[in-house]
């Protein structure tokens, strides 16, 4: 089954340490980029989320956020650094002497200090309610990914529809060599003929001559190459593992197979259906862009 590489996922639940929401996030990305954004008293559990979504996911950019609601008796404290608070003093002080300056020295002035108060989080530690947020981290994780496999599966769909096309026009090519070659070699006799009339010609060496001109377009090759990587292309629907390189490195093998049947063929009418296999192609590997 194919995975798109875009999804979302949220998960939410009561904690010892309050309410937890975990959102994930999955966009496109052509190797695999983590990002986490976690309270700061949460930051320890950074290295072990990163391995549970390394453990689920090979590709794509994944945003994951975790915001916890403290409980009331555990939310943060305001703490005041005396010591730093008489420096400010101090040092105001100093200067409101030194240029006889006038006005007061206020709270509010003090107040606007860097690094005066500070923000005081509950310390303990915080290791035993790992196993309380994991669930609801999985939870946002499995709905990111069910989002992912649902617009995979109409990623499949609009694949197949234009592998099938792609295998049609191969065989109408196949079919249409045999006569191909007969008029080619036809148009070669008539050349030849007439470049050479009047000139005594083995009649025999002349035929072999115009037959190994026309095994030098022969596209046979080529076309089963091409119809053996679609078979390859066709397989990797049904795995459960990444496969949007291989399915990207199959889509360049085609094309360069396609290539080579229209400059050897160098006939219009094959050379047209080689456009249009190569349009399919491209209109695949853009889709191919958003598969994990």
């Amino acid at each position: 089954m194919l995975k798109s590489m875009t999804g979302y996922g949220r998960g939410e639940g009561e904690t010892s340490l309050g309410r937890v929401l975990a959102e994930s996030r999955s966009v496109n990305h052509r190797y695999g980029d983590i990002n986490i954004r976690l309270p700061k008293r949460l930051a320890i559990f950074e290295n072990r989320i990163k391995e549970i979504i390394r453990s689920q996911i090979s590709r794509g950019r994944i945003d994951v956020s975790i915001k916890l609601e403290a409980l009331e008796s555990e939310k943060v404290q305001l703490q005041v650094d005396s010591n730093l608070a008489e420096q400010y003093f101090q040092a105001l002080l100093s200067l409101k002497d030194k240029f006889q300056l006038k006005g007061e020295i206020t709270l509010e002035l003090l107040a606007g200090a860097k690094d005066l108060i500070s923000v005081k989080e509950e310390s303990g530690d915080i290791d035993p309610y790992w196993q309380e947020i994991v669930p609801i981290l999985k939870r946002s994780l499995q709905e990111m990914d069910e989002m992912k496999r649902s617009e995979g599966d109409a990623l499949a769909k609009d694949i197949q529809k234009r592998l099938e096309r792609i295998n049609q026009l191969l065989k109408e090519i196949k079919d249409q060599y045999p006569s191909y070659v007969e008029a080619y070699q036809g148009r070669l006799r008539e050349k030849l003929q007439s470049l050479l009339r009047g000139i005594e010609v083995d009649p025999i060496r002349l035929q072999q001559e115009i037959a190994l001109l026309a095994e030098r377009t022969d596209i046979t090759e080529e076309v089963v190459r091409a119809q053996s990587h679609l078979s390859q292309f066709a397989l990797l629907f049904n795995g459960n593992e990444s496969v949007g390189r291989k399915m990207d490195f199959l889509l360049q093998e085609i094309h360069r197979e396609v290539n080579t049947v229209s400059a050897k063929a160098n006939d219009a009418e094959i050379s047209q259906k080689v456009v249009e296999i190569k349009s399919e192609l491209e209109k695949i590997r853009e889709q191919v862009q958003n598969i994990e």
